[in-house]
């Protein structure tokens, strides 16, 4: 063993890449046991020896016997004689010295304001730079974007507690204390970190409450003790979070100097909320997974609400029905809006509405001239009695043609004929389908008429009146805000 090396590698080259424990000294022969400490990180413990023997007589190279060998040490990223505390989270690589859990090769002071943190704990010194809290500054705080406000007002104001400083505080005093934080949105909530001052009373009871409206008693308890620990962990839903210290009814001096809420704005998910949440959730997705836990916006369905509802359906979780009235059987998936128009004798958004007095067919467009009383509302049939004057038809909807408005008819035709084609175009081949389709069932069903009324004229308006174009200017389907503001107070409690 004379003139051995004890090496910590993270390589196994021979000779030995790495760092050097132990070097036997000169002159004299070491003891045949030995206990060397050595405090390093590495992959290999390496016994190395290439001096030889002397003893008597030259033996090139060494000649050694090893009976025992013990490493005492910790999984990385332990600490403690039992191995069974973690290293500080903001340890580089998360590496520590075993004996005392101090950083190997120091702190990552990233977050940390001012790009300081403590070699021995790698907590951040002065606070946390924006959007970040916890002891190590490595979690998302949604309080940094969010609106403070104390009562009564103090001598220092509470946006001191949101700023990132541990050493400005807000400050107030009187009987009735209260702290709030604003959110902005209903937002999941995993936990919140305090920082009180020196002045803060020693005494009382702490009180933290989750709400969905600034009033507090509207809520749940969240924390209600008699000392306030630096760090409380929870999994709620709500919008504001209020923080109540009493003294049985003596003043009470309050310092914040910094409140941290750990969670993610409610479209963003993530260890630092830097994912997005699928567009189309109802309200915040899971903070780890990033699915739609509290379902989707109507007309979407799917884990990740990717899905839109099936021809036929539409509305939350796609559980209505189209309605019977709309001319094709696929309405708008968000609305139930009848994005091809309605049946004869309906009108309306979703086509629940009977056609007006007077009105009649599809989307109740077209008007009726009856002498005696209103047109029937599917085909347009006047009762007996005729037409009002100057007008003729089943329906006595054809303006008689004299000198005065045939030029008017003309205008009138034109503008039928560009309704028909520009129809065509808004509301593409499936509604033009579904128009044709029906325009073929009224005439397998029309009803006997004299030759008279059913002159080529007449038989070319009935063809072209279909397609009017007011009928088609407001049935592009509509894109609903994917809005999450309607969250349930029910969340808060689940």
């Amino acid at each position: 063993m004379d003139g051995f090396q004890l090496y910590v590698t993270n390589t196994s080259n021979i000779p030995p890449h790495g760092y050097r424990c132990y070097e036997d000294p000169h002159p004299g022969f070491p003891d045949i046991t030995q206990t060397i400490s050595c405090n390093q990180i590495g992959n290999y413990v390496i016994y190395f020896d290439n001096k030889g023997s002397d003893e008597g007589s030259s033996v090139p190279g060494a000649i050694i016997e090893l009976c025992y060998v013990a490493i005492n040490g910790c999984p990385m990223s332990y600490w403690g004689s039992k191995c069974d505390k973690f290293c500080p989270e903001n340890c580089v690589g998360q590496h520590c010295f075993i004996g005392n859990g101090s950083c190997v090769w120091g702190c990552n002071a990233e977050n940390c304001l001012g790009d300081k943190c403590n070699r021995e704990t790698s907590v951040c010194i002065d606070g946390c730079k924006t959007t970040r809290t916890g002891h190590y500054c490595n979690k998302y705080n949604m309080a940094t974007e969010s609106l403070v406000s104390q009562y009564p007002n103090g001598s220092e104001p509470a946006n001191k507690a949101n700023d990132g400083y541990k050493i400005s505080c807000s400050r107030t005093q009187g009987y009735n204390v209260e702290f709030q934080v604003d959110l902005k949105k209903e937002s999941i909530v995993t936990g919140i970190y305090v920082t009180l001052g020196e002045l803060t009373t020693k005494n009382g009871t702490h009180s933290v409450y989750a709400s969905n409206t600034s009033i507090w008693t509207d809520g749940v308890v969240l924390y209600n003790e008699n000392v306030l620990p630096k760090e409380i962990h929870f999994n709620e839903v709500f919008r504001y979070l209020t923080y109540l210290p009493t003294l049985d009814g003596l003043s009470f001096d309050l310092e914040v100097c910094e409140i941290g809420i750990i969670g993610c704005p409610p479209s963003q998910y993530g260890p630092v909320c830097d994912q997005k949440c699928p567009e189309n959730c109802h309200g915040p997705c899971d903070l780890e997974t990033g699915l739609c836990i509290f379902g989707c916006l109507h007309g979407w369905t799917g884990d990740e609400c990717k899905n839109a509802c099936k021809s036929g359906k539409y509305g939350r979780d796609c559980q209505q029905t189209c309605s019977t009235n709309c001319l094709s059987p696929t309405c708008n998936h968000v609305t139930g809006e009848c994005i091809c128009g309605c049946i004869d004798g309906w009108q309306g958004f979703n086509c629940s509405q009977t056609c007006d007095d007077w009105y009649f067919g599809d989307n109740c467009e077209w008007k009726c001239y009856c002498l005696t009383g209103p047109c029937n509302l599917l085909t347009g049939k006047c009762p007996p009695g005729g037409c009002q004057k100057g007008w003729h038809g089943v329906a006595c909807e054809v303006s008689t043609v004299t000198a005065e408005n045939k030029h008017l008819i003309s205008i009138q035709f034109g503008l039928f004929i560009g309704g028909f084609l520009l129809g065509i175009m808004m509301t593409g081949a499936a509604c033009f389908l579904a128009r044709q389709r029906q325009k073929l069932r009224k005439k397998q069903g029309k009803e006997n008429v004299t030759e008279k009324t059913q002159s080529h004229e007449q038989q070319h308006y009935d063809d072209v009146r279909m397609e009017n174009i007011s009928t088609y200017q407001d049935l592009m389907t509509r894109q609903t805000t994917h809005d999450y503001e309607h969250i349930n107070t029910a969340f808060v409690s689940q």
